[in-house]
């Protein structure tokens, strides 16, 4: 049976399992790809899904960032960012990904620093078919949209 639902980080129970045989084996930028849609930023939380629409988030900085290095890489804490950033929670539709809403959660100074393969936005949101809940860990606040 196919779930309508991917509440929360891995899925359905967190078992990260999805039943549906439909589902590609493989893909890349061009192939079993439906659309594609630019967010601003870096947001590293996976998507959730409810009903038709799905769920995630970004770290927005006001300044300028690091970006992300290849490969393996040590020593990747960077200093605490002194610029604002605005986090923020969209809302995609799911046939078409064009994104239907967005709200900022939370808007500040990170309290503390990130790592240079991470994001300020690391945390995945969940849903209970009221709300979506989206917190992060960094800036301290648990917003409710």
């Amino acid at each position: 049976m196919a779930v309508d639902n991917w509440p929360q980080f891995r899925g359905p129970g967190a078992l990260g399992v999805a039943e549906d045989p439909k589902l590609p084996d493989t893909w890349s930028e061009t192939e079993n790809v439906v659309w594609k849609t630019p967010i601003p930023a870096m947001g590293w939380s996976s998507p959730i899904v409810w009903g038709n629409r799905i769920f995630l988030t970004t770290a927005i900085s006001m300044g300028e960032i690091e970006q992300p290095k290849k490969g393996l890489y040590f020593g990747g804490e960077r200093k605490k960012s002194e610029d604002q950033h605005r986090f923020v929670v969209y809302a995609l539709d799911y046939e078409t990904g064009k994104i239907v809403w967005q709200r900022e959660a939370w808007k500040g100074v990170p309290p503390g620093p990130r790592h240079l393969k991470n994001s300020y936005a690391s945390e995945t949101p969940v849903a209970d078919g009221e709300r979506v809940y989206a917190s992060s860990a960094t800036s301290g606040s648990s917003p409710t949209t």
